[in-house]
């Protein structure tokens, strides 16, 4: 029994050490410092969590204005109400483990992406009107995608390359697939379809670029402070989300009825 209690002490001590915020014994990993978010980088994150929040608020009611728009801008909705969800938990204190490279990584930002991704393709798909068929194979890659970059950020030496190769590998896959399948079938259905479409896929498609490449500065080499890439992936996640729900907000006046 004592032994149990120990054992069980020693967890607890060392998911503390893990999960609370700069006052921890930071000896996770045997990591003598570890790279944390500065106090600007707190800021950064109640700011984005802010701007989720209020966009999110705008997108709802607006979905809630008829059935036609509803259709594509809930899913819209829940991507920026996921992402405010998780940009909270961070700016709070929570959501993070020292990565065995001795930084401070926010696993609440790979939870939120592993959700609100297929999120975006989903409406992606409904605008393009490609198949369920379509839209559930591109689904399917992106959550390899994501998960192939967690299981990189939380190793290291070589085998974390080898993650970064599996995730692109998926990504390379949804990005055919957004620039040539769906936006061919986008053109096809015509009218407002193509336009929105056009849109909100080059917006995809852009910033999903960046990603991998934050990536490879970041959870990879570890040349960005953490501060830095609570500043560029916060930029990139309100232009790829919330910036993608407002064109599609500002297209559902113009008749979602077609799509």
């Amino acid at each position: 029994f004592c032994a149990c209690v120990c054992v069980a002490r020693a967890w607890g001590v060392q998911m503390t050490t893990m999960l609370v915020g700069e006052g921890a014994k930071l000896d996770v990993h045997g990591c003598k410092t570890v790279d944390m978010a500065s106090s600007f980088g707190k800021a950064l994150l109640e700011f984005v969590f802010i701007v989720f929040a209020c966009i999110t608020l705008l997108i709802g009611i607006n979905a809630a204005k008829s059935k036609a728009a509803g259709r594509v801008l809930f899913p819209a909705t829940f991507v920026t109400g996921i992402a405010s969800i998780s940009y909270f938990s961070m700016a709070s204190g929570g959501g993070w483990v020292i990565a065995p490279d001795c930084r401070q990584l926010f696993v609440a930002r790979y939870m939120d992406w592993l959700i609100t991704t297929p999120l975006l393709l989903i409406d992606l798909g409904i605008v393009a009107g490609v198949s369920r068929w379509d839209i559930m194979a591109l689904c399917l890659s992106d959550i390899l995608m994501i998960a192939s970059g967690a299981f990189g950020a939380l190793t290291v030496g070589n085998v974390k390359w080898v993650w970064w190769f599996f995730g692109m590998c998926w990504f390379l896959h949804i990005i055919f697939a957004l620039g040539k399948s769906w936006a061919e079938a986008a053109k096809a259905k015509g009218g407002e379809s193509g336009s929105v479409y056009s849109k909100i896929a080059g917006i995809t498609v852009i910033t999903w670029f960046c990603y991998p490449i934050v990536w490879v500065f970041a959870e990879g080499f570890g040349n960005f402070s953490v501060t830095f890439e609570v500043l560029i992936y916060g930029v990139l996640d309100v232009i790829s989300k919330a910036v993608f729900g407002l064109i599609l907000m500002s297209g559902a006046s113009t008749g979602y009825e077609a799509i």
